[in-house]
């Protein structure tokens, strides 16, 4: 059995990470190359460069340049400075000539250099300074992800290189394609002939060059890409393999000491810079301190972000431990980073804030300008590092959770990355919900203060619901009456609407001292426009607590209106009539207008039923068939203070006058007219069984009749007026049995009423 130590895996390690990278290298080379491959069984093509005639300068000879191999380049620029060389030997000697040959020989010499520089590039390794141990601590995996963060910030360096190099080569075809028309438009013989050839050869060298850069860019961008890649695998691999140590556990323990006294340090500094900001007059102090506080607090935040970093690697690490307790809950942190974020933005704003400032101050003044750039340089580069910082917190957190589902196992961490992922969720809400949508008196109202405005309202509406089913419980169960039920529900209902409006105007920022303001100019417009519905409102709260009136009690108005109450709600009271017909009458007329409340106090009422019998009938018969009739109907109320009674209240025309004086319960019927109806039908019903008769207004007449002849009155007296009307009707004269005349019993229209019987 052979044994490898750990040395000896590391070199092979090593060893076999630069065998992969020059495996890469092949790769790529071999797939540069295969482009330029010709058929199997043909010859490859001898490659011929193109050296353009400079007296006949053409445009694209140059084009073959980018497809050409390395060795073939360096060949193909040999000759072409060879030839170039020879040919600007007979320019003629004119200083802005020999300006433009300097210009391309430096043109020339760039892609040399370009090209050197390239190969010192391949010859420095790529992340040389990391290490990927095996069986790491927690602190070398930490070492190694900030050396491979910082390789990946120098790959965003190249790829924002890149993305101008695409800008410059975009640009030097332009230049190209202007020296080229300012040759065509320029004939041979002219003197500036010879200037725009030089012109143009200029710049398509220069274009060349511009393309090695390109080409250089690229390399580089493949080698880190590919080894970012490799090292992103080697962390993983390290965050598999990771082992516990008691050092990194104390190291980080000291560490987490130090910058809390750090923090404490620099609180204590910002305190002192603004207690100079208020003792100082001077502005250019008050700017100078602004900035020292500014520059504290992007200092805090480095320190609290290099604290949480702290913390998760003592957590990864605790769970490592071989005998410890491997139930540990992961150490999450949601509001950290979005309130970071936050402040970062907001030092931000105010730095620019602060520059501008500045411009403006110092105006051409270049040394105090200076000056005061130099601090806005630091607390910008302090702002670079806090964001950095924060992706180093975001990447420890999938680390942790990372090594935590790997010890732990999958279900134990389960809910711990839910929420983790519910907290980011609602960190992204936050950053929508606090978008600033409109401001009332400078105060931003954004969808936050919306939605709690909603939720208010919603809660307020619950509560009142709640309330409601609360006192309709109270009063089926008869501990207590409908109108008490009913007046609590009002009122505990306006005091909800009141404090719900108080809390929306202070969630808005309007400062609620300031209603009394309101209250004044309210008050102004009850007096004039809003006299009517105040009245109604008052009204309805002396109904409400003075309780002359209350929901059930029958009513009836000054103005007619009967029924029964309903509802009394802020500006009006809702009575059903017995038609079921709903009025709403205003507060106000029950509390200035006569109003009868058959309910008040007792629902017991007496009432009176007119009847009349005719003459001759015995009056206790009546009595006693009126009673036996007040019996059979439901809603009449007996007992030994309240009985019912039978009246003999007149002798009318033609009939006895009585009255049944009946006590009724009101909460069992509807109204009045419905009670006189049913005691009626029951006294016709008894009466018709009895005999008794129930007479109707009769009347005798008697006709005066004449005879034959009638003497004629004497001229010196008047006719009678009867005597006139009657004959004037044409009224046929009658004689009485006995033979005699009746004038005796007056004239035909008169008459008298007697209680006789029908048949009369």
């Amino acid at each position: 059995m052979v044994v490898i130590s750990p040395s000896e895996t590391r070199l092979s390690r090593g060893l076999l990470r630069q065998y992969m990278v020059c495996v890469c290298v092949a790769l790529a080379l071999f797939l540069s190359t295969s482009a330029s491959a010709q058929l199997p069984g043909s010859q490859p093509k001898d490659f011929s460069p193109v050296i353009p005639e400079f007296d006949n300068l053409s445009a694209d000879w140059w084009a073959g340049w980018p497809d050409a191999k390395p060795e073939q380049r360096k060949q193909w620029l040999d000759e072409l400075d060879k030839a170039w060389r020879e040919w600007n030997k007979n320019l003629p000697e004119e200083e802005a000539l020999a300006k433009l040959v300097a210009s391309v020989n430096v043109r020339i010499e760039g892609i040399r250099n370009t090209w050197a520089k390239r190969e010192q590039l391949k010859k420095v390794g790529v992340l040389q300074d990391v290490e990927f141990p095996d069986t790491p601590s927690i602190l070398q995996w930490a070492q190694a992800d900030a050396a491979v963060a910082r390789g990946r910030q120098r790959y965003n360096g190249l790829q924002l290189e890149m993305s101008q190099m695409d800008e410059s080569v975009a640009q030097s075809l332009s230049r190209l394609r202007e020296r080229v028309l300012e040759l065509r438009d320029i004939g041979k013989k002219d003197v500036e002939h010879v200037a725009a050839i030089v012109s143009l050869f200029y710049a398509q060298i220069a274009h060349l060059q511009t393309l090695e850069e390109q080409r250089m860019l690229r390399e580089q961008l493949t080698a880190w890409g590919d080894e970012l890649k490799f090292a992103d695998a080697e962390l993983k691999r390290m965050l598999d393999e990771l082992q516990y140590s008691e050092k990194a556990d104390k190291l980080l323990q000291k560490a987490q000491t130090t910058e809390k006294d750090t923090l404490e340090e620099l609180a204590k500094e910002r305190s002192a810079a603004q207690n100079l900001i208020f003792e100082t007059s001077d502005a250019t102090v008050t700017l100078q301190e602004q900035i020292k506080i500014m520059n504290y607090s992007v200092e805090a935040l480095a320190n609290r972000l290099e604290l949480r970093k702290q913390e998760l690697l003592l957590a990864m690490n605790s769970v490592l431990q071989p005998d410890g307790d491997k139930k540990q809950e992961l150490s999450l942190s949601k509001d950290l980073v979005p309130k970071t974020q936050s402040i970062r933005e907001n030092l931000t704003r105010q730095l620019n804030i602060r520059q501008r400032q500045i411009v403006a101050w110092a105006g051409e003044d270049a040394k105090s300008m200076n000056k005061w750039w130099r601090q806005f340089e630091k607390v910008d580069s302090g702002l670079s590092r806090v964001g950095d910082l924060i992706n180093d917190v975001q990447r420890y957190e999938n680390a942790q959770l990372y090594v935590y589902q790997r010890q732990q196992g999958w279900w134990q961490t389960l809910g711990d990355q839910v929420g983790h992922q519910l907290g980011d969720l609602r960190n992204s809400w936050r950053k929508l919900a606090n978008y600033s949508l409109f401001a009332i008196s400078g105060q931003p109202i954004t969808l936050r203060d919306i939605a709690q405005m909603i939720l208010v309202i919603i809660g307020a509406w619950g509560v009142s619901r709640l309330l409601a089913w609360f006192f309709r419980r109270m009063v089926r169960r008869k501990r207590t009456s409908e109108h008490v039920a009913y007046n609590l529900e009002r009122v505990f209902n306006y005091c909800i609407v009141l404090i719900t409006f108080l809390i929306v105007l202070s969630m808005v920022g309007l400062d609620t001292s300031k209603l009394t303001l309101i209250a004044g100019a309210l008050s102004v417009g009850l007096g004039f426009g809003m006299q009517a519905i105040f009245s109604n409102f008052i009204s309805g709260i002396i109904l409400l607590f003075e309780q002359p009136l209350r929901v059930g009690d029958l009513v009836e108005l000054e103005s007619g209106v009967f029924g029964r109450i309903r509802d009394i709600n802020v500006r009006s009271t809702r009575i059903t009539t017995r038609d079921n017909v709903d009025i709403l009458v205003p507060n106000s007329e029950f509390v200035t207008g006569r109003v009868t409340n058959h309910t008040l106090e007792d629902p017991v009422r007496r009432i009176h039923v007119p009847f009349g019998v005719a003459y001759g009938t015995d009056p206790e018969i009546v009595r006693e068939a009126a009673m036996l009739a007040a019996e059979r109907v439901q809603v009449t109320f007996s007992n030994w203070q309240r009985k019912t009674e039978v009246w003999l209240t007149g002798f009318g025309d033609s009939s006895l006058d009585f009255k049944l004086v009946v006590w009724v319960n009101s909460n069992a019927v509807s109204s009045l007219g419905d009670l006189a109806a049913m005691y009626n039908l029951e006294l016709l019903r008894e009466f018709d069984e009895r005999g008794i008769e129930i007479p109707f207004p009769q009347r005798d007449v008697h006709v005066r009749s004449w005879g034959s002849s009638v003497p004629e009155l004497p001229q010196s007296q008047p006719a009678s007026p009867s005597a006139a009307h009657t004959g004037s009707a044409g009224v046929e004269d009658w004689r009485g049995d006995d033979g005699s005349d009746d004038a005796a019993e007056g004239d035909g229209d008169a008459g008298s009423e007697s209680g006789g019987a029908p048949g009369h």
